[in-house]
């Protein structure tokens, strides 16, 4: 650490540009820019606060001096700092705290600073660089910065080996490393999901506030919250445990399907409503936007009046609240923008039906995410599925998880956490796991699963199928098939640098491009490449609506193929090009002339419609694959039926 001699502590009573302006290493806190109303926030998650800073750093001019040095410190209260120098920014925090507001103007930031890399060395905060990111992936936001993400991208197997090992061992490795949102039984490591949660409670709390503080001149108006997500995602239980966490509120659940009318519900509302003094009413509205009487989402129009100021009648009678919490659960929608109208025609029949005056009255809305990914970039879906299933086991199936380990097959965990869909949700693995023939078993494995039609009611049990095989056929040796294609590439590609009439120059960097690093220097994303192009060939061919297999070598057999030529290597040449479209749609690439700072690629195209030289050069990355396959004890095989 430097001297404290070597540090520029900022000073609120000068100008920014004088603060910067001394060739020492600014000193500073987030709270200094957001007292001059640079819009950053605070207590959502350490990304947000970061992308939204380093948008303000690189756009705003009055920013000049600070973002003209190569070296800066700015500290995010006593939880963490932005460290930035030679290299780029590094972001150091406290995985089990967010960004709090303890810290005053004539605060030591030095000490501050001090004692934060003290606590990092015993091991109690962690550091993570922020990834380098052009002005136009900042402004677009195509690339926001995820601190799980980040750790992921350093493991080997990347997500899906990380959702391994928190089922196989759970959060304890992990929660020191990244974000952790706890309330209660809730736990998220999702960034999205972090962010919603923090922003609910601080609306919770800020409305315990103004309950503790209200005078009886102003009469407090109730607070509206709308939570969205899928069936089965866990809408109710969020919210609950954050109010939960506070002890403040009296929870109560009313589900508009027991109710055939609105006298019905506004009866039990009233009753809802009855507390102890000491608490606050919350009240949980389940499927508010059902249909009423053949209207669709009718409901609405009722909850105005309550939401406004508090009021209702029944019977004929005046019925007051002052102070209430609404959360209104969807059952129809499972987001907010899914329960916006689309088109003008909605539009016009939403207004009808009051929806455009009940979001007007909302002060907060809630996206639960579930086990399922929500859009083709959702990467850390995996890693939910893994919370979920380690806390299920854990629960409900203790023999199972004997010392803390679950003990459960890997190609059944792999397949498992990588199905493309719970057609129920959360539900969907509670029912797996209590249909499974787990009663007097210390394993969990593919023979205790129920029969495939009962599956089927839970998942896509083709898709489900496809993996559980692949991963039983040939999962072992999916990492020395890996290394064996990128060294025999590799091994190929210095051959044609060689040869090829490059300048000295141009020819070292070429082969010091860091996709030409040996296998054990490999960076983990070329190295996952490797492994899901084998992954995704292999389920395909484990469907029977292809006439090539692929098995265990067996000596002997004619049906073996061993070189690629033809209709067959069209056939897999297509399969790589669909498995390299789903990868760069995950990773945020759009169709579009080419930019790499926008993710657009002219070639996220059907296979047919690529050019023939894109088309060649898959068949030539393929050719090679019965060679590989052998080198592990695999062939591919012509199918008889």
């Amino acid at each position: 650490m430097k001297h404290e001699i070597s540090y520029q502590i900022y000073d609120p009573q000068k100008p920014i540009k004088e603060n910067f302006e001394s060739g020492k290493t600014p000193l500073l806190m987030m709270e200094h820019l957001r007292m001059m109303d640079y819009p950053i926030s605070r207590g959502i998650s350490y990304e947000k606060t970061v992308d939204e800073f380093l948008l303000q750093l690189e756009t705003n001019d009055s920013l000049l001096s600070l973002r003209s040095c190569e070296s800066a410190v700015v500290l995010l209260n006593e939880e963490g700092a932005l460290i930035r120098d030679k290299q780029g920014w590094e972001l150091l925090f406290s995985p089990d705290k967010t960004e709090g507001t303890s810290m005053a103007e004539e605060t030591d930031l030095y000490a501050i600073l001090r004692r934060l890399l003290q606590e990092e060395k015993k091991d109690c905060l962690c550091r993570v660089k922020v990834p380098e990111r052009s002005l136009k992936e900042l402004v677009s936001g195509i690339s926001p910065f995820s601190i799980l993400d980040e750790y992921c991208k350093t493991q080997p197997g990347r997500y899906l080996a990380v959702a391994q090992r928190i089922v196989y061992e759970g959060m304890d490795e992990i929660s020191r490393r990244i974000p952790v949102c706890r309330y209660g039984k809730l736990v998220s490591i999702d960034k999205e999901e972090i962010e919603n949660y923090h922003t609910i409670k601080a609306l919770l709390d800020d409305y315990i506030n103004q309950y503790d503080h209200q005078s009886g001149d102003s009469p407090l108006q109730p607070l509206s919250i709308a939570v969205f997500g899928a069936p089965g995602c866990g809408k109710s239980f969020g919210v609950r445990e954050i109010a939960g966490s506070s002890g403040r509120f009296g929870i109560t659940a009313l589900n508009l399907s027991q109710y055939h009318d609105p006298a019905e519900f506004f009866e039990a509302l009233r009753e809802a409503l009855q507390c102890r003094s000491s608490q606050i009413p919350l009240v949980f509205i389940d499927e508010f936007d059902s249909e009423l009487n053949g209207t669709p989402r009718g409901w609405l129009r009722y909850f105005l009046a309550p939401m406004q100021d508090g009021e209702f009648t029944l019977n004929g009678k005046r019925c007051e609240t002052s102070t209430a919490v609404f959360v209104f659960a969807g059952a129809t929608a499972s987001s907010f923008s899914a329960f916006l109208p689309q088109t003008e025609e909605e539009q016009e029949a939403f207004q009808l039906i009051k929806g455009t005056d009940f979001v007007s009255r909302l002060k907060g809305i809630l996206n639960i995410k579930g086990p399922n990914p929500t859009r083709p970039t959702d990467k850390s879906a995996v890693i939910r599925r893994g919370l979920l299933l380690r806390d299920l086991l854990v629960r409900k199936c203790p023999e199972i998880c004997e010392n803390g380990i679950a003990n459960i097959s890997r190609c059944l965990l792999s397949a498992m956490l990588d199905v493309s869909e719970y057609r129920h949700g959360t539900r969907s693995l509670e029912m797996i796991l209590a249909m499974s023939r787990l009663s007097g078993f210390k394993r969990f494995t593919p023979s205790c699963l129920p029969v495939d039609e009962q599956l089927n009611l839970h998942l896509k049990v083709k898709d489900f199928r496809r993996k559980l095989e692949f991963e039983q056929k040939m999962g072992d040796v999916v990492e020395t098939f890996a290394k064996i294609e990128h060294e025999h590439t590799r091994a190929v590609r210095e051959k044609e640098i060689r040869l090829a009439a490059l300048s000295e120059a141009e020819a070292e960097l070429a082969l010091n491009d860091p996709e030409m690093a040996p296998w054990s220097e490999l960076d983990e994303f070329y190295k996952e490449g490797h492994r899901s192009r084998i992954r995704y060939l292999g389920e395909r061919l484990e469907g029977y609506d292809l006439n090539i297999g692929l098995r265990s070598i067996v000596p002997g057999r004619t049906d073996a193929i061993t070189e690629l030529y033809g209709p067959t290597l069209e056939t897999l040449s297509e399969i790589e090009h669909n498995r390299w479209m789903r990868y760069k749609i995950a990773e945020g690439w759009r169709s579009g002339k080419y930019d790499r700072d926008l993710k657009l690629t002219p070639e996220l195209v059907p296979y047919e419609e690529l050019t023939e030289e894109t088309r060649e050069a898959i068949r030539k990355s393929l050719r090679p694959l019965p060679s590989y396959l052998k080198e592990v004890g695999y062939e591919l095989y012509t199918k008889s039926f």
